[in-house]
């Protein structure tokens, strides 16, 4: 697992080396900040494998590469 950290997870992506991602989702709308999936990023096709949310409103989502 990778925590803040976004230059390090889009080299990790650009060489194609993730296999499962999981992006936890806070129910907060802070209107900017760092793209996860930025410029210069091929596109990914995934599949949801499961989802969890708990009881602050936050959900994770577990997501994962289609080949």
């Amino acid at each position: 697992m990778i925590f803040g950290s976004c230059a390090l997870i889009q080299s990790l992506i650009q060489l194609d080396l993730i296999d499962e991602y999981r992006l936890m989702v806070f129910p907060v709308v802070l209107g900017r900040g760092k793209r996860l999936f930025g410029e210069g990023i091929d596109k990914k096709t995934l599949k949801l494998a499961e989802t969890k949310t708990f009881d602050t409103g936050v959900t994770v989502l577990t997501y994962q590469k289609v080949d």
